[in-house]
């Protein structure tokens, strides 16, 4: 059935597409608190319907839903010119990697796992996209845009592959180089073989933790110059204390930034070296 349009000039429009009724009643009164306008469906076909008709500004979506599910409606999107211009913020508990890669690719603009769910961070996250779509060009038109990190090297050292795919994504249209680790080991065995101008360092970390290989490389002779970025969970003031006095160069928690921002932070710090 579909939604009934309510008065929303001025307001940004959001899609919601969802088949958990409590999840869908929780994030649609939050977003609607926060002075958006909400439509739903809970249901892939539905929901597909519902992007043609109403051009949302932004689309929240579960993977897994009946009648059609949500990369199919991805494709979908991708097939009719709606993808990557209609940004799309993806809420799930599917973690297939293929379909998550085949995603990326698609163009979505940023992920949510259910499982660390949070409506404030949700809200966090629409808000990023949104700022970033208002102040930065046009999706499309973003090829066009003159590289920042030519010749610039950065190590990604972070296990949440999805995460990873987004901002290899968004560093490698800026001309960064881009390499990948998904733990201290493999850091260190890049490090040693590469020359890395920047380190993003996750805090949680198989095997050994984040604080702890942030400690190693400031003590290493060589590796101690690499300004490290650390893009984390752990957002207490006292987490984010330790890793600045431990010599980050900054302390990102990930639910309050899009990968575009911390794009452009990685870009900051190089400019001030």
């Amino acid at each position: 059935m579909r939604e009934e349009k309510a008065d929303t000039e001025g307001k940004k429009r959001l899609l919601l597409i969802e088949d958990e009724e409590v999840l869908l009643e929780l994030l649609r009164a939050r977003l609607v608190a926060s002075g958006y306008d909400v439509a739903v469906a809970r249901d892939g076909i539905a929901g597909l319907a519902l992007v043609k008709e109403i051009r949302p500004d932004l689309v929240l979506l579960d993977m897994m839903l009946p009648g059609m599910s949500g990369f199919q409606i991805l494709q979908k999107m991708k097939e009719e010119g709606l993808l990557p211009a209609t940004p799309v913020l993806i809420i799930s508990n599917s973690g297939q990697p293929i379909e998550l890669e085949r995603a990326l690719q698609l163009g979505v603009r940023d992920y949510l796992v259910k499982v660390n769910f949070d409506p404030r961070e949700v809200l966090a996250r629409v808000e990023n996209i949104l700022h970033t779509e208002k102040a930065g060009l046009p999706h499309e038109q973003e090829k066009e845009r003159k590289p920042s990190g030519a010749n610039r090297t950065v190590l990604v050292v972070e296990d949440d592959f999805l995460l990873v795919g987004l901002l290899e994504r968004k560093f490698l249209a800026e001309g960064y180089r881009v390499i990948k680790a998904v733990d201290a080991a493999e850091a260190r065995r890049a490090l040693e073989t590469d020359k890395v101008d920047l380190i993003l360092l996750d805090m949680v970390l198989p095997g050994m933790d984040g604080f702890s290989f942030l400690g190693e490389l400031k003590q290493h002779e060589t590796w101690r110059t690499v300004p490290v970025m650390v893009i984390s969970n752990l957002g207490q003031r006292e987490e984010i204390d330790k890793g600045l006095q431990m010599g980050a160069a900054a302390y990102i928690v990930k639910a309050n930034v899009s990968p575009v921002e911390i794009v452009e932070k990685a870009g900051y710090i190089l400019e001030k070296r």
